[in-house]
């Protein structure tokens, strides 16, 4: 069941693309991984789930992104709503400067509950969620300032959790942590994707292959590659995601013949593009451009079993697709 479904969303930094064209659907109730080397927009998409990026000067957002079917970028969307419901835990823990029991009731406050015995409950319930309460239970009132790193990432935990929000945004937050903190954080998400949909953003394939259910894979801002994890990490459709797992150099494809077919019915396109194909050598690389998305699974395929390999299908356009094919020397 989807729960964010992006749509062609683009973001310019100063008229600089961030990211391009992103269509992708963040199922309900898993962990989902964004992952892909430094600069790759990776933070960019998270922010842009609760319009973190507002904050931001230089920014322009284009395209649209659904949370529980509602536009979030809608004209008269209530922001603070939006972050209510899609909460942020940062790479480095931003606990605020007061005590413990305060920053978990913090929130509950700024939305309006009031009573001390209620407080209580939701810091306490909270904490334990967070898996932090047995360490602070007697020291409730002290500085939360005063707890080691890996608390305080645990009690940012615990103060986004109390404001009741149905998604969790990780941004690297077990990156600044020792690794027995870090493995406190994993167990506590592996145990709330029951109640919530968890997006984290990663540099550690090793993590995301932990606890990831579904994995989007970005590279210098556009969406080479998402599917379920089991079958992302052990069937890579892609070269460049192929690459960027093995750990090598991702090498920009160079074109060797490129190919625009536009609303035509597909047994004629397939006829153009294996001709096509007969007019580079093996090794070369062809690139065809489609206006359907439908057409894009449809050649892909054919194109496969004529025995050439795929090496990218992605959107570069709000009606655009491509489909970048290398022939290979043996053809069925």
């Amino acid at each position: 069941m989807v729960h964010i479904d992006v749509q062609n969303l683009s973001v310019y930094y100063k008229g600089q693309p961030g990211l391009r064209n992103i269509a992708v659907e963040i199922p309900r109730n898993k962990i989902t991984a964004i992952i892909g080397p430094s600069g790759c927009g990776k933070s960019t998409l998270l922010k842009t789930f609760n319009r973190l990026l507002d904050e931001q000067e230089g920014i322009r957002i284009k395209g649209t992104v659904l949370v529980d079917g509602e536009d979030i970028y809608a004209d008269k969307v209530d922001v603070t709503q939006v972050r209510k419901k899609v909460g942020l835990l940062a790479q480095r823990p931003q606990v605020l400067p007061m005590s413990i029991y305060d920053n978990v009731a913090y929130g509950p406050r700024i939305h309006g509950v009031r009573g001390r015995k209620r407080l209580d409950g939701i810091v306490e319930e909270h904490l334990k969620m967070a898996g932090l309460w047995e360490e602070v239970k007697d020291r409730l009132k002290s500085p939360a300032s005063g707890l080691s790193i890996g608390q305080q990432q645990r009690l940012c935990l615990a103060r986004g959790l109390a404001v009741e929000p149905e998604v969790i945004l990780a941004d690297e937050s077990t990156s600044a942590l020792d690794p027995i903190s870090a493995e406190t954080i994993e167990r506590r998400f592996m145990e709330l994707k029951n109640d919530y949909t968890i997006v984290m953003v990663t540099h550690v394939l090793r993590q995301a292959r932990r606890l990831a259910d579904y994995v989007i894979f970005l590279y210098m801002g556009r969406l080479i590659e998402h599917g379920p994890a089991q079958e992302f990490f052990d069937h890579p459709k892609y070269a460049k995601t192929q690459g960027y797992l093995s750990g090598r150099f991702i090498e920009e494809h160079k074109i060797d013949r490129e190919l625009d077919l536009k609303c035509g019915e597909f047994s004629a396109d397939m006829k153009i593009v294996r001709d096509e194909f007969g007019k580079i050598k093996p090794g070369q690389i062809l690139r065809v451009t489609v206006d359907r998305e439908e057409a894009v699974g449809e050649m892909s395929g054919s194109i496969e079993s004529d025995g050439h390999r795929i090496l990218e299908a992605k959107r570069v356009g709000k009606i655009s697709w491509e489909i970048v094919a290398e022939k290979q020397k043996r053809i069925k």
